[in-house]
């Protein structure tokens, strides 16, 4: 043992990996990692010597390589805000100290929460759009669902449409990898393009800073936005031989609000392909009066192109504003601490927190790493409801009859600090009590958790909480 102690290389292989681990160790104090996300990876680089290092630079890090990269986005106010509903005021000078302004007074909002409606929706305002269709998806998967979308979308670059799909490298790999199913619509004049490719953010240590925002604008006067993605999970027809379908939650929005998600999509296309994009014609097409477009609606864009952490300061926010009841509905949930004590604080003030979430989702890992928050919930007085019809996608949080945040964030780190994503603030009546209505429609579906007693058990749920930051 002390001849190898002796050897200059053994030296030398420490020296080198001591610098290593500190230089991380100093990056990650310099953008001030939370406690849990610090030990996780303290942990991974020590039980992982050297290959440790290269995950945090491949997974660990965010807005560090991405400001160098990647263009902030900015959201210019549509006017000054005439609305004096406080919750709406609080939350604009949140927006405002981001540079997102993203406040909008005058749009026309639509609940779609039924797959067969969401299917005909979506070919309906393809089939309606006369000058640009402009398509931002985590996941397109060329299915029955998805080669009747992708021949719409051929036929109206045919018409002579501006046509943009932009397309996640990582959540649409199969794409990716065999582009050629693509090439009809490119002949025809339709632009495609991949957000992080693999194999060039891989060395570029972006492979971890995934886009999953949702933007379906059509001519910029038709806007659908939520959590879906493009495949047979999440639409079809109700004659489809997949005719179990997600649960899924959308908006359908025409309004001044589509100026906001125009500015996302046209920075997003300009990063992936290089190319600007002109939004020439939208204005014209906004609804700015009659008591049709008067609904109020808060654009919050996050990810590393964002200054700050709008969504997480919004959602913190939200939650400490609640009154009376907290209404969590996301298929993955992994708050971070301050999320989590928010929540824990609130049934100490009286409020009825209650959350949704599916009994099995499509990540395994992610269900083994909830349990311990689920578990921390209940124990608290929450009521923690496993959905088990089938896989719950909708993403909602619901402050009160106030607020509700839907869009394409869950409720778990990736989204909150580490994908691209976006999200609508709604302070509709109408439309709160619509989604609560829905919300209790799927209750008879569900079954209520019951937090285990086994300390074996115990032990293992608090166990994941040492990888959940880094999920």
């Amino acid at each position: 043992m002390s001849d190898f102690l002796n050897q200059p290389l053994f030296w030398l292989y420490l020296t080198l990996y001591s610098g290593l681990v500190l230089a991380t160790l100093l990056h990650m104090l310099y953008r001030q990692r939370s406690p849990q996300s610090l030990m996780a990876w303290l942990l991974t680089l020590l039980l992982l010597p050297y290959i440790g290092v290269i995950l945090y630079l491949v997974f660990g890090t965010r807005k560090f390589f991405a400001k160098r990269t990647k263009g902030r986005i900015e959201l210019s106010p549509e006017k000054a805000l005439t609305t004096d509903h406080w919750l709406t005021q609080q939350t604009d000078h949140i927006l405002r100290a981001n540079n997102l302004s993203g406040t909008s007074e005058h749009n026309h909002i639509q609940v779609l929460n039924d797959n067969t409606h969401l299917y005909d929706a979506f070919l309906t305002a393809i089939e309606e759009a006369q000058q640009s269709i402009y398509i931002e998806t985590y996941i397109f998967e060329l299915d029955q669902t998805g080669q009747t979308i992708l021949q719409a979308l051929t036929k109206k670059a045919q018409q002579g449409l501006e046509v943009c799909l932009l397309l996640d490298g990582i959540g649409s790999y199969n794409l990716y990898t065999n582009q050629s199913k693509l090439k009809a619509l490119i002949q025809q004049g339709g632009k495609v393009a991949f957000f992080h490719p693999v194999i060039g953010s891989l060395f570029k240590g972006q492979i971890n800073l995934r886009n999953h925002r949702k933007i379906y604008l059509f001519d910029t006067h038709t806007l659908l936005t939520g959590g879906m993605n493009l495949s047979n999970n999440y639409l079809g027809p109700s004659q489809s031989s997949d005719s179990h379908h997600w649960k899924e939650f959308m908006l359908k929005i025409s309004g001044t609000a589509n100026a906001h998600y125009a500015k996302i999509f046209a920075e997003d296309w300009r990063y992936a392909t290089g190319q600007p994009l002109t939004v020439n014609h939208a204005q014209d097409a906004y609804v700015n009066n009659t008591t049709h477009a008067q609904q109020v609606l808060q654009t919050v864009p996050s990810g590393p192109d964002i200054e700050g952490e709008p969504l997480f300061e919004v959602l913190l926010h939200k939650l400490y504003s609640a009154k009376q009841s907290i209404q969590i509905v996301t298929p993955y949930f992994i708050p971070d601490s301050s999320v989590l004590n928010a929540l824990l604080i609130a049934l100490k003030r009286g409020v009825k927190v209650q959350l949704l979430t599916p009994e099995t989702s499509d990540h395994f890992i992610f269900d083994l790493g909830r349990s311990s928050y689920t578990r921390d919930l209940a124990e608290a007085g929450a009521e923690v409801f496993y959905y088990t019809d089938s896989m719950l996608h909708a993403k909602l949080l619901i402050i009160d009859q106030e607020a509700m945040i839907s869009g394409s964030a869950n409720l778990d780190y990736r989204s909150i600090y580490i994908n691209y994503e976006v999200v609508n603030i709604i302070y509709s009546t109408d439309i709160i009590k619509e989604t609560q209505d829905w919300i209790a429609q799927l209750k008879p579906n569900c079954i209520h958790f019951t937090p285990t007693q086994s300390k074996t058990r115990r032990l293992l749920e608090n166990l994941t909480r040492i990888i959940a930051p880094i999920l």
